[in-house]
């Protein structure tokens, strides 16, 4: 009881900052979900499915995150569409809808696209209030259910070539109010508009080896900037291991593997903060499938392994 208190304590402020969109440590592996531009990029169409579960040991308030997302290019390649399916709770609250994308991919000299898309989303927001108990009693708190259906909207741009990339995008565009909840639970609950900026580059030590830094800001209006400084180490183009720090003092560790056309990758997050004592740390894992491409289309451009 006494540690789930403390989280709840940690949640409130979070909450009251409104609507928050789902974290993801391995987004270097599945960054569509974070960028609609990058729909169509790829030599082949990949279906993934994600886990996340955050702050293990602490019960049904700890973070828990799914998604399945799946993108192809259509007619020449200059089109993509794509599509995400996800869950999202945290405590008493919970998102469950999805997104349809649309981006458009530019030729920049011979072996560089600009790519632009946007995304249509519709989750259903939820607040309830039955799994809440306080020490004191407080009326507020009464375990009425708040659910409400909410359209948005996102953007993205994605520069991208044989051996780098580059990315911004902006998520919850409308910024839309959560109606039904009451204001005396957790403050105005709003969806707020969340930053992102990615750039990575892969380096051949030799054909066996290869090296991709990388690098996520990401930040809300209002809130604090935040970043992940990543390093991948790639063997042999099929296994790989690698590293993350994370500003809000969280070490990463990711490992993963290619085998033929199945994907399947781990991250085991750490945290550097008091929380380390009160939890084992979370645990994300993705599974997939790239479906090749009968048309072949994309690999000049495509740089990843």
């Amino acid at each position: 009881m006494k540690k789930s208190f403390l989280f709840l304590a940690l949640l409130f402020p979070l909450l009251s900052l409104g609507q928050q969109s789902p974290l993801y440590s391995q987004y270097m592996l599945n960054d569509f979900v974070i960028n609609p531009a990058i729909a169509g990029s790829k030599p082949f169409f990949p279906l993934r499915v994600n886990a996340r579960e955050q702050w293990e040991d602490i019960g049904d308030i700890a973070p828990s995150t799914q998604s399945l997302s799946f993108h192809a290019p259509l007619g020449d390649g200059r089109v993509g569409l794509g599509g995400v399916i996800y869950q999202d709770k945290t405590g008493p609250t919970s998102q469950m809808g999805g997104m349809l994308s649309y981006a458009y991919h530019l030729n920049m000299g011979k072996l560089s696209r600009l790519s632009l898309g946007v995304s249509a989303m519709l989750y259903q927001y939820k607040l309830d209030q039955s799994g809440l108990t306080t020490q004191n009693p407080d009326l507020a708190i009464d375990g009425t259910v708040y659910s409400e259906m909410i359209p948005d909207a996102s953007f993205g741009a994605y520069l991208y070539g044989k051996t780098y990339y580059l990315g911004v995008s902006a998520y919850q565009l409308f910024e839309t109010t959560f109606k039904e909840a009451s204001l005396n639970t957790f403050g105005e609950n709003k969806g707020v508009r969340h930053y992102f900026a990615m750039a990575g580059y892969l380096a051949e030590i030799n054909k066996s080896l290869h090296i991709e830094p990388s690098v996520l800001f990401k930040t809300i209006e209002s809130g604090p900037l935040q970043f992940d400084i990543n390093t991948r180490v790639i063997f042999n183009k099929k296994f790989w291991t690698g590293i993350s720090l994370r500003t809000d003092r969280s070490l990463i560790a990711l490992v993963g593997m290619n085998a033929g056309n199945f994907h399947l990758a781990y991250g085991f997050d750490y945290s550097l903060t008091s929380i380390a004592s009160q939890t084992s740390g979370s645990h994300e894992i993705s599974i997939g499938i790239n479906i090749p491409d009968p048309r072949n289309r994309r690999h000049v451009y495509y740089w990843r392994y």
